[in-house]
C-alpha cells in the first residue's frame, strides 16, 4: 500500500475515533449495563469499531453486564426471605390467647439449698422478686405457701414422684407454676474507715418446671451498698436494690424462650395407664390430631403411654379433646381422668 493511501487510512480511523468520543456519553463511575442507542447516543457502525481496535488494541466486543454477573439487589432481598423461619399459622384467635398466656405467666421463686443468705435476708429478696412480678401482672407463689407445700407434700412426693424429680419441681408443678426461678446469691460486707459496705454476685436460673430444663440464666453483680449503721444493713441493701434491677431481665429472658418454645402451642403431657394395645394407642392419637396443634409421642409400654401435646388453649380444652377422642376409639372408650398435675393430665384407659 502506498503512503497516501496509508495516511488517509490513518486519518479517517483518527477523525472517527474523535467523532466517537464527541458523541459519547461521559463514563459514568460506576459499572452499569450497556444503554439503548438512542438519537443522542447512536450505536457504533462497524467501520468506527474496527478504527477503534486498530488505534487502542481493545477489543470492540462488548462489556459483560453488571446484571448477568451479580444478583440484583431485590433478587438478594428475596433469597434471605425465602430462607427466613415460615412465619406462624396462629389464628387471630391462637394469637390472642398466646399473647394473654405470655402476659399472665405464674412465676415460683426459690433460692437454691445451701444459699449463704440468713433467714430475713432471703425473705426480702424473695418479697422483692415477687412485688416485681406481681407489679407486672404476672401470678406469683408466695414463698411462706411453697415452704408450707414443701411441708405439706413431702409424702406425696416421695410416694408418687421419688427420684424422677426434685422436689422443688414437684411443688412447681402442683401449684401449676409456668416457671420456677431458682436464686443463688453470694454475699459479701466488709468495713472499712468506719463505714459499713456490702454487695453480692447473683445468678438467676429459670426453669420449665414440665421438664425442668433450664430456659435462661441471668447473672448479675449488685452495686456497692454503704450504710453508717452496720456491715449486714449495708448487704440487706444491696440484696434488695439488685433484686430490683435483675428481674427484669428475668422476665425478658424467660418470657422470650417461651415464645419460641411454644410458637406452635402450649406444651402438656399426655399419660395413659394401662395400655397394653398398641394399635388402640396409634389410633387415639389419629383421633386427637385434629384437635390439636401437634403429638409428640414419649415413653410407652404396657403399663403406661405418654404423650407431649400442644395447643393454644387451657388444660380443660386437652382434657375435653382428650374424652371426644376416647370415645371414638375403639378399647378406650371406658377411659377415666385420675388426676392433673400443673401441665400434666393422666388417665387410666379402664382396661383390667
Amino acid at each position: 500500500m502506498c503512503l497516501k493511501t496509508v495516511a488517509a487510512v490513518f486519518g479517517i480511523a483518527v477523525a472517527l475515533f474523535f467523532g466517537s468520543c464527541a458523541t459519547s456519553p461521559p463514563a459514568s463511575s460506576a459499572p452499569s449495563s450497556q444503554p439503548a442507542p438512542t438519537e443522542k447516543n447512536p450505536a457504533k457502525s462497524d467501520a468506527q469499531s474496527r478504527a477503534q481496535s486498530l488505534i487502542t488494541g481493545e477489543s470492540s466486543a462488548s462489556p459483560v453486564s453488571p446484571a448477568t454477573t451479580a444478583p440484583a439487589a431485590g433478587n438478594t432481598t428475596a433469597s434471605a426471605a425465602a430462607t427466613s423461619a415460615p412465619v406462624s399459622d396462629m389464628s387471630d384467635k391462637e394469637k390472642q390467647y398466646f399473647e394473654t398466656y405470655l402476659k399472665r405467666l405464674k412465676y415460683m421463686m426459690v433460692v437454691k439449698e445451701g444459699v449463704s443468705l440468713d433467714d430475713f435476708q432471703i425473705r426480702s429478696v424473695m418479697t422483692k422478686g415477687n412485688e416485681y412480678l406481681l407489679r407486672q401482672g404476672y401470678d406469683v407463689i408466695n414463698y411462706d405457701q411453697l415452704l408450707k407445700n414443701m411441708d405439706d407434700q413431702k409424702t406425696a412426693y416421695e410416694a408418687e414422684a421419688g427420684q424422677s424429680m426434685s422436689l422443688v419441681q414437684y411443688i412447681a408443678q402442683k401449684l401449676g407454676a409456668d416457671v420456677y426461678v431458682e436464686l443463688n446469691a453470694i454475699p459479701r460486707a466488709w468495713t472499712d474507715g468506719g463505714r459499713h459496705f456490702g454487695e453480692a454476685n447473683f445468678t438467676a436460673n429459670m426453669f420449665d418446671p414440665s421438664t425442668a430444663e433450664l430456659l435462661a440464666s441471668v447473672t448479675f453483680k449488685t452495686d456497692r451498698s454503704m450504710s453508717n449503721s452496720s456491715p449486714q444493713d449495708a448487704l440487706l441493701n444491696a440484696l434488695v436494690a439488685g433484686t430490683a434491677q435483675f428481674m427484669p431481665r428475668v422476665v425478658r429472658d424467660s418470657t422470650a424462650v417461651l415464645r419460641n418454645r411454644y410458637s406452635n402451642g402450649i406444651r402438656y403431657q399426655l399419660i395413659i395407664q394401662k395400655t397394653p394395645d398398641s394399635r388402640a394407642v396409634a389410633q387415639l392419637r389419629r383421633n386427637l390430631r385434629s384437635r390439636v396443634r401437634e403429638i409428640q409421642a414419649g415413653p410407652s409400654a404396657a403399663d403406661q403411654t405418654t404423650m407431649d401435646i400442644y395447643l393454644f388453649g387451657t388444660m380443660g380444652d386437652l382434657e375435653d379433646s382428650c374424652y371426644a377422642a376416647f370415645e371414638k376409639t375403639p378399647g378406650l372408650e371406658s377411659a377415666y381422668w385420675v388426676y392433673t398435675r400443673g401441665k400434666t393430665i393422666t388417665f387410666n384407659s379402664g382396661n383390667k
